[in-house]
């Protein structure tokens, strides 16, 4: 059987396949998927994020999973201490680390990002998708660019 990493490699190398790989971005959408009420207790389990892929992956046939939580992440490893949980649409910063230009010299980037309290759920999330899926389907991560960073 082939697989969504069969898929990317065959169109990597520009070789056939049996289709093109498709990658879809369900993220938010995995609240729904598990019977939640609300993103911010979907996302405050790193299990939960990983459930609703795999369901999601199995329920479409995509060929892809997503280890990303939600772009203001990255805030609160540089001291956020407020993410607006919507109930209509995707979480986002409420409090905004940089109030001023000298704001900016003053932040300050953990040492070791992996093992910070902030990415533990994620760090959950890319474990469980790894045991399931890896190497059978890609495990899509991101990093929101300095430039981007509400």
């Amino acid at each position: 059987m082939i697989t969504g990493m069969d898929r990317l490699v065959a169109a990597i190398k520009g070789e056939k396949a049996d289709r093109i790989p498709v990658f879809c971005n369900l993220l938010d959408q995995g609240v729904k998927e598990l019977g939640l009420v609300s993103l911010y207790d979907y996302y405050q389990h790193g299990e939960y994020v990983a459930e609703a892929q795999l369901k999601m992956r199995e329920k479409y046939g995509y060929d892809n999973v997503w280890s990303l939580f939600y772009v203001g992440k990255e805030a609160e490893l540089l001291g956020c201490r407020k993410i607006l949980f919507s109930p209509d649409g995707p979480p986002n910063v409420e409090h905004f680390v940089i109030q001023s230009y000298d704001d900016i010299h003053n932040l300050e980037i953990p040492d070791d990002i992996i093992h910070h309290p902030v990415f533990a759920e994620e760090l959950k999330c890319l474990q469980i998708l790894k045991r399931e899926v890896g190497g059978r389907y890609p495990i899509c991560g991101y990093v929101t660019a300095s430039m981007a960073l509400p």
